[in-house]
Parts: structure tokens; sequence; C-alpha cells
């Protein structure tokens, strides 16, 4: 009985269900691998789980992009749930000891009053544009090809509900310290002022996309790179200090360190896909001429604010040119081409 048992035993210590990308699996890949099983791996049955439309969880109709092995990739960053809320959370404690410090310095009182009415109007604003995107990425880590794809989309998307949140914590931090301080008009900027609207259109188109691997393209692709960077990086934070606030760079970095990490892990997301399947690198150029002239009408509509700017850091045409040159790097790195 001992040799059954002993037999038994190294049978069990040899088996694994995951093919690591190296000799041994990291914890990354144990903890995040198949986590949600899929007939076309391990589930023989069949799926045990399905909408109230009779669709699985993952159908290869979801997305016109393919792929021979949706389980190969693998996030550069290797972050599972761990990992990602401690760097969440130092962000937040860095964006807490920022707002405390100038309160006990009394910083708050030396901001600019034109900057004040910024901060009140369109940078509360644009909360709903980070919003809208965290309510896109639901629906994209929903239909994700397989577990691993999915981590890092649930990620960014927690991500673009935290910068949301911690512009409307920081409003209500700056009504606290700074008297007449109000952001309640935001919400009536965001659905009527000029400049925002075709940021505006961009958002509830990408709230209207179902197909997960172009909520994912665009947003990374194109949004971010150009949009998001144009008003949080160019607009937000190279201006704070010009107009005596200190604290509002660092709640801007934190949204620029986590759109770092993504960048990584969609470079690896189109390389994975291009490699597999090399017609996926047709449909990802098709989406990016599609929306293209979208994201950029929302940049565009962002020149007022700049022009407003006192003090302004950098002109709107300075801005949207280092934006560009960024993007024209992303395409190069990637291999994309947009006519």
């Amino acid at each position: 009985m001992s040799v059954t048992r002993s037999r038994a035993s190294k049978k069990a210590s040899s088996f694994s269900y995951i093919k690591p990308a190296k000799r041994r699996a990291t914890q990354y890949e144990e903890i995040t691998l198949h986590t949600q099983w899929d007939p076309k791996n391990f589930a023989a049955q069949g799926w045990f789980n399905y909408d109230k439309n009779g669709r699985p969880i993952w159908n290869d109709d979801s997305t016109l992009l393919r792929a021979t092995d949706w389980w190969a990739y693998r996030d550069p960053s290797a972050e599972w749930f761990k990992p990602f809320v401690k760097r969440q959370a130092d962000t937040g404690r860095a964006i807490e000891q920022a707002v405390a410090g100038a309160a006990r310095a009394s910083l708050f009182d030396g901001f600019n009053g034109l900057w004040l009415d910024f901060l009140s109007n369109d940078y509360c604003a644009y909360r709903y544009a980070e919003y809208g995107m965290f309510m896109a990425f639901c629906q994209a880590q929903r239909e994700a090809g397989s577990d691993v794809i999915a981590q890092p989309i649930v990620f960014q998307a927690v991500e673009k509900d935290r910068h949301a949140q911690d512009i409307t914590l920081y409003g209500l931090e700056l009504e606290k310290h700074i008297e007449g301080f109000s952001d309640a008009g935001c919400k009536q900027v965001w659905l009527e002022a000029k400049h925002w609207q075709p940021a505006r259109r961009l958002i509830e188109r990408l709230l209207a996309a179902r197909d997960w691997g172009e909520i994912n393209i665009v947003i990374n692709c194109l949004v971010e790179p150009l949009f998001s960077s144009l008003f949080n990086r160019e607009l937000v934070l190279r201006n704070a200090s010009v107009h005596g606030d200190s604290v509002t760079s660092v709640i801007a970095e934190g949204a620029e360190a986590d759109r770092e990490v993504r960048r990584v892990t969609t470079d690896a997301f189109i390389a994975l896909l291009c490699e597999q399947a090399p017609e996926n690198r047709d449909v990802i150029n098709a989406w990016l001429v599609e929306w293209i002239d979208d994201v950029r009408a929302a940049c565009e509509g962002l020149a007022p604010l700049f022009s407003r700017m006192p003090n302004a850091a950098v002109s709107f045409e300075q801005a949207y040119k280092r934006v560009n040159r960024d993007f024209d790097r992303i395409k190069v790195s990637l291999d994309l081409v947009l006519v």
C-alpha cells in the first residue's frame, strides 16, 4: 500500500494545468490562470453557467479579434489582487498626505482664483470622463476571452473609478479648506459646456460599444495617449504648481502612473494577438481609423481651457504636439498604421 501511495503522490505532485511562460509557474500565474474554466481547456462537461440569453461567459463572437490561445497572455507587470491593491493604496496615501500637508501649511490660501474656478468646473467635470471609461471597461472585462486577459481590464476599470473618486473627494476637501469653493456646477459643465461636448460624445460612444477588444484597444491606444494625457498631464499636471497648487499635481500624477502601467499591458496584449493571428493587426488599424476623428475632436475641444488658463505653462498647440509625438511613438512600437 505504501508503494501505491508513493506512486499516487508522485503523480499528483507532477500534475499541472498551467503552462508557465518560463520554467516554473510564478505566483501571478498560479493565482490568475484558469480561475474560470472553459470548454476549450478543462471544462469537459461544457459550460455550467449561461446568461439570460443562453450565451456562455466567453464567446468568440464577442470581438473581431482572434486568438489561438487566449490563455497565453501574460501581464508584464505580473499584477494580481494583492500587489494591485498595495499599489493603489500607496497612491491613496500619497494623496491623503498631500492634502493634509497643504492644510497644515495653509497652502490652500495660495491657490489662484482663476485656477480655483478651473478646478471647480472643468477638473471636477473630468471625473465624468473617467467614470465613463470605468463603465466601458466593466463591459469589456465581462466578455474578455480568458481570465488572464480580463484581470488587467478589471484593474484598469478600478483605476478609472478611483480617478473619478479622487477628484470627487478632492472637491470635498477644497470645500472644507477654501471658503466659497463648490463643484456643484460641474455636472452641468459636462452636460452643456461647448468645449466638453466632443469628449462627452466620445465617452457615450464607448459606453455603447460592445466589442470588448475594441473598447480595450481604443481606450488604451487612442483615448489615453491623446485625450487623457492632454487633459490630465498637459493641462492639469503642468499648470498646478504654476498657480500655487501643490496638491492637484499629486492626484494627476497618480493617474499618470496608472496610465504607464496600462501602456505596458496593452503593448503585450497587442503583440500576442498579432503573433497568434497576424490579421488582428488589420482589425486594430481599422478601429484606430474608425475612432480617431472622435478622439481628436475631444482633444481639440479642450483648446479653450488652455487659452483661458492664467499663466499657462504650455499653449494648446505645444501640449497637443507633445501628446501626438508620444502617440506616434506608440504607433511605431506596435507597428500600427493610421491613414
